[in-house]
């Protein structure tokens, strides 16, 4: 798929996109970021990654809010330092979701800042929600950040003004009435710097399932834990 020539100029919601050429290149490559993580049984693991040209994910350190524990006060930092059109991307998959009911996903957000320039677009960044219906061909779904409700703000130890953003409820219903199970989540960050600042800082990512905060990421030493 060309987010260039395909993508809605802005995203209202959840917005439901066929599986074509360069959109199958980006699940496969997001499938390898995938393949490369060691899966421990019974937890959600998020893990940055990223391919391309200039584009990548990683925690940073003194760059978030609070952390759980420690005083490392990380944040997810996305990268898509090239063009829009560049085949690249700065991803974090979520491992140990796969096979979960559509139905049982009832949350989905994230805090960005709102005074370092952090991209915030329609299509970047995104929750990517990969779903196998019971009959018919897989679908993704995509939550984009300006799509996603605005809640409350909180400053961190460095003086950025955090935001939260959660995808709304009618949109994951439309996940419910769809059906079938969960393949893949993610988040994507694949608009470039022709677009916007071209990075965007993440934290307090959450994933909800069946009504509970089922993990929350306030850094890299939130994996394995619930």
């Amino acid at each position: 798929m060309s987010f260039q020539q395909e993508r809605p100029a802005l995203w209202k919601g959840v917005t439901i996109v066929e599986p074509k050429i360069w959109h199958r290149a980006i699940l496969g490559s997001v499938a390898i970021v995938w393949a490369s993580v060691q899966l421990m049984a019974g937890d959600i693991i998020l893990h940055p990654n990223g391919f391309g040209e200039h584009s990548y994910a990683a925690w940073k350190a003194q760059q978030g809010l609070l952390d759980t524990s420690g005083n490392s006060n990380q944040a997810l930092y996305f990268q898509k330092m090239t063009t829009t059109a560049t085949f690249a991307a700065g991803v974090a998959v979520f491992q140990g979701i796969e096979g979960t009911p559509v139905g049982s996903l009832t949350g989905l957000e994230f805090w960005i800042p709102i005074n370092d320039n952090s991209h915030c677009g329609a299509g970047a960044p995104r929750f990517n929600v990969r779903v196998k219906p019971a009959i018919g061909p897989s679908q993704t779904f995509f939550f984009g950040c300006a799509a996603m409700i605005p809640g409350s703000s909180q400053m961190a130890p460095n003086g950025k003004i955090y935001q939260q953003r959660t995808v709304a409820g009618p949109d994951l219903a439309a996940l419910e009435v769809f059906g079938g199970t969960i393949t893949s989540l993610a988040i994507l960050f694949d608009e470039g710097d022709d677009q916007g600042s071209g990075f965007a800082f993440l934290d307090n990512i959450t994933v909800g399932i069946n009504g509970t905060p089922t993990m929350v990421w306030t850094s890299a030493s939130d994996n394995g834990g619930s």
